[in-house]
């Protein structure tokens, strides 16, 4: 009885380990699988950083370049809005004075036209100096300069 004691012990054993093992067979599979998903979340994390900087770098780049036009020269600003306004007037005495000549129905005659555009030029600055806005001047308040 003494030999079975022994093989009973011993199958108990080989069971037990057995249990064992597929225990940690089964620990090490699962540490694989967690290894590989962590790999995959690196890659995946890695290329998400090196959009992120791609973006940041696009960014300042734009935040740069909007900075740069931003930053106008007071000297300039002033140039500019002074462009601007006597375009505007430009406009205005362009637009009185084609519209005088469709009303009259005159030819267009280039020497005439710059002396009246002068003429109307000088009406428009001052009627502004007098506080009138070049939109409110009208063809027939320019009538009695185009005679």
């Amino acid at each position: 009885m003494t030999d079975r004691g022994i093989w009973k012990n011993t199958i108990a054993a080989a069971s037990h380990a057995l249990e064992t093992v597929a225990l940690i067979e089964h620990g090490v599979g699962m540490t694989l699988k967690l290894q590989r998903k962590i790999r995959a979340l690196r890659e995946r994390l890695h290329a998400t950083q090196t959009e992120l900087d791609r973006y940041r770098d696009m960014h300042a780049a734009a935040m740069e370049a909007l900075r740069q036009i931003e930053v106008t020269p007071p000297e300039d600003t002033g140039r500019l809005r002074a462009e601007g306004e006597a375009l505007q007037m430009r406009h205005r005495a362009y637009k009185l004075l084609v519209e005088h000549y469709a009303r009259a129905g005159i030819p267009i005659d280039l020497a005439v036209f710059a002396r009246q555009r002068r003429q109307v030029l000088q009406h428009i600055l001052f009627q502004q100096r007098r506080g009138v806005a070049p939109a409110q001047i009208s063809v027939d308040d320019i009538a009695f300069l185009l005679r």
